[in-house]
């Protein structure tokens, strides 16, 4: 998996679906960037339904009921955490047909460490 060190906002908060107001925001000690503001677009149909939850809902979730801002999406920022890296490789992998994967391990099936015994 590739990773980011710069992301959009939008995909460290908002599509793991963190409100925009929230103090999360500050407490990650996140770094947003002056230059560039934004670098690439994003997928639009994407945006659309994480602004639609964030606001009214759905999936079984209320939503938060908040007027959500793209500008605040398109920020620029300094990735905080890995799982940003996380949605964005899940939002590609579901736009590509499905196909079984086997995800090399390196445990064998079977065999315990001494420490699990």
């Amino acid at each position: 998996m590739i990773t980011f060190l710069l992301s959009h906002s939008f995909w460290n908060f908002d599509a793991l679906f963190q409100p925009q107001q929230h103090l999360a925001h500050d407490t990650h000690d996140t770094f947003f960037l002056e230059a560039p503001y934004t670098m690439r677009k994003l997928p639009e149909e994407y945006v659309e339904l994480v602004k639609r939850v964030h606001e009214d809902g759905g999936y079984g979730s209320k939503g938060y009921g908040y007027k959500w801002k793209r500008e605040e999406a398109n920020k620029n920022l300094l990735r905080t955490h890995t799982t940003a890296v996380s949605t964005r490789m899940l939002y590609a992998l579901a736009k590509q047909p499905f196909a079984p994967k086997k995800i090399p391990s390196n445990k064998r099936s079977g065999l315990q460490s001494g420490a699990h015994s």
